[in-house]
Formats: structure tokens, sequence, C-alpha cells
């Protein structure tokens, strides 16, 4: 039976809750729900007895395997804090790697969309590294790009941004871009059976399509070459594993690619260009 929290507990307490329910990050966790639901510092969080019926439960979702980041309502990615729900994934450190290289690659002036786009940290932590962009974001699910947009308006860049509702999968670009980015589902069904609790409390439709992981993928490298401006590129967010096959699919529409490892040395982004004439031979 699900253990549940009683009123008028410690950090420590809760901690241990946390850690005998399987909860890696026990004691984060412990300290961030306090903070959120007392209103106390982290240096503080350590201390005191909590009571609040918010406190309790907060901590009740977090036994009963909902995320964190879902409970708290928010979450940080690129140092910006971006609204979070069910519908949308959690933004991960791991997509940094993406947006990093949009707002070091993005000319002066440029224009990049971004597919797939969820909450929309990656678009709006772009535009608010480069004040001198817009950007196109694209998402399947209303309720998905109605956080997007919020999370838009609360970082001051609505007026850069335009929102489409519509299939990454789809030839849904209008006009040409510099950089074409996309963070699509890429884990595959197999991988599926691996995942936490947690993770599997994310949108299913926005980790996997189902398969092997590439189907949308294979269509966004299928789509996007013609909407790229001269010396454009497209970045996609991949599994670790997956390097290759995307190098081999940007092969087969006559693209080059270069696979960017990120902070742990693993396979993450693909970047994908047309090849130049040099290339060709």
């Amino acid at each position: 039976m699900q253990q549940r929290i009683r009123n008028n507990v410690t950090f420590f307490e809760i901690t241990k809750l946390f850690s005998d329910s399987g909860i890696e990050s026990a004691s984060f966790d412990a300290t961030e729900l306090i903070c959120r639901f007392e209103g106390v510092s982290r240096a503080g969080a350590r201390f005191g007895n909590y009571s609040s019926p918010e406190l309790s439960e907060a901590i009740n979702k977090r036994l009963s395997g909902i995320a964190l980041q879902y409970i708290i309502g928010e979450w940080d990615f690129m140092g910006y804090t971006f609204k979070v729900t069910p519908d949308c994934l959690i933004p991960r450190a791991d997509t940094e790697l993406l947006c990093s290289y949009v707002c070091k690659n993005a000319p002066a002036g440029g224009r990049f969309a971004d597919l797939c786009t969820g909450s929309g940290c990656i678009a709006v932590a772009a535009l608010l590294e480069r004040p001198d962009l817009s950007a196109v974001a694209v998402e399947l699910y209303p309720n998905t790009l109605d956080i997007a947009r919020e999370n838009a308006r609360l970082h001051g860049v609505s007026d850069r941004i335009e929102f489409i509702l519509g299939d990454a999968c789809t030839d849904v670009l209008m006009g040409e871009f510099d950089i074409i980015a996309s963070n699509p589902p890429y884990v595959t069904i197999e991988e599926m059976k691996d995942l936490t609790r947690e993770v599997l409390g994310e949108p299913h439709h926005a980790l996997t399509d189902g398969g092997d992981g590439l189907s949308i993928i294979k269509k966004i490298i299928e789509h996007s070459p013609a909407h790229l401006k001269s010396g454009g590129s497209i970045a996609i967010e991949m599994g670790w594993k997956q390097g290759d096959a995307l190098c081999r699919i940007a092969e087969s529409h006559g693209l080059s690619a270069t696979v960017l490892k990120d902070i742990e040395g693993r396979d993450r982004v693909t970047v994908i260009k047309r090849k130049q004439i040099n290339e060709a031979y």
C-alpha cells in the first residue's frame, strides 16, 4: 500500500520516505518541494517542521510517481524558468546542446524553426539568448502549443515567434530558415520498456514514434531541406545510439551530416546540411 505523508514532518522524514520508495534524488526532491510549498530557502529547508496541506499533497504526488517538475509546475532550461505540465515534455539539460547550436550558428538577424516545440523551451531560450533572431515553432497538439505560447509570453518574446499548429512530419513550414531545429520523439519502443515511472508519466507521443525512433526524423529530413536558406542547416536531437542511422538517412537524401556529442561524450545532435559542390565528387 502506498504510504501517505502525515502533517508536521521534517526534511529528513520526507527524504527517508522518498528514498524508501525508490526515488534516487530523494534529498533534492524534498528540498525543492519544501522550498516551493513552505516558502523557505534551500539553506533553511533542513530545519523546522512542515505542516501545510499543499506540501502534504505534493509529497503524496511524488510518492505516487508523478515527476517533481510537474508537481512544482516549472523547470529551468538554459538558465531560464519554463512552465511545464503533463501536456509537454520536461526540459532536459541534454537538449541545451541543440539550443546552443541555434544560438551559436544562426547569423545576425536570422530566422529559425523549432519543430515539435513542446514547452517552447528551445525556441524561447534561443530568442532570449539572441535578441536579433526570430522563430517559428511547430507543435501537433493544441494543449501543448498553448504551453509554448504561455512561455513565450512570460519571457516577453511573443512578438518574435510565430506558432503553428501542425504536423512536423508534413511540409508544414512556409518560407526559408537559417536553421531548422527539432527535438522529435526518438525513443524506440524497446527503450520505452526501461524508462522510469516518472518519464513514463510524460506524454508518450513526445517520447516515441512507437517503432524504431526514426520515422519522424526521416520525415523531417525529407521535408526540411526545401526550406533552408543557402548555407543553412538542420539540427536534430537524437538517442545516443542513433548517430550512424541519422548520417545514413542524410546521405540517402544527398545531404552531409555531422554528429555533435553531449557533455558525457555521447552522440546527441546531428547537424545536416546540403553538400557543397566539391563534396559531391
